[in-house]
């Protein structure tokens, strides 16, 4: 059984939530493209396109982990479970405008890719 794709569904999940957050500014706004100048929109957008972004590379690796044996079952629901957690606390710190918060999770996701890559570059 591969625990990378629960990670990988957990995560698509989230994305299709943020995506559906811009499609409901869009219709409050009534904003067809871009963001209208409208502040919330463009924090919707970007918590969205950031997140898509991290998470593409990141499932990658946790995928590559798992296939390959390098680490086990503890270890790939572990990192997931920490980039996961580490993405709803970057958006909700974004949707906040906590900058400190927003860094550390930034902080923390970056900590997380760099470990999944190390994994993978030590074997």
């Amino acid at each position: 059984m591969l625990y990378s794709v629960y990670i990988a569904a957990a995560l698509s999940l989230f994305l299709v939530a943020l995506s559906l957050n811009i499609s409901r500014l869009r219709l409050i706004h009534k904003i067809n493209f871009g963001d209208g100048g409208i502040r919330d929109l463009t924090v919707a957008i970007r918590a969205h396109g950031n997140s898509l972004e991290q998470s593409l590379f990141f499932i990658l690796l946790l995928y590559f982990i798992e296939v390959n044996g390098y680490a086990g079952v503890r270890t790939v629901l572990a990192l997931g479970g920490m980039f996961l957690f580490a993405r709803l606390v970057y958006c909700a710190a974004l949707f906040k405008r906590a900058l400190p918060l927003r860094q550390a999770a930034h902080v923390m996701t970056m900590l997380i890719q760099i470990a999944a890559a190390g994994i993978i570059l030590w074997h």
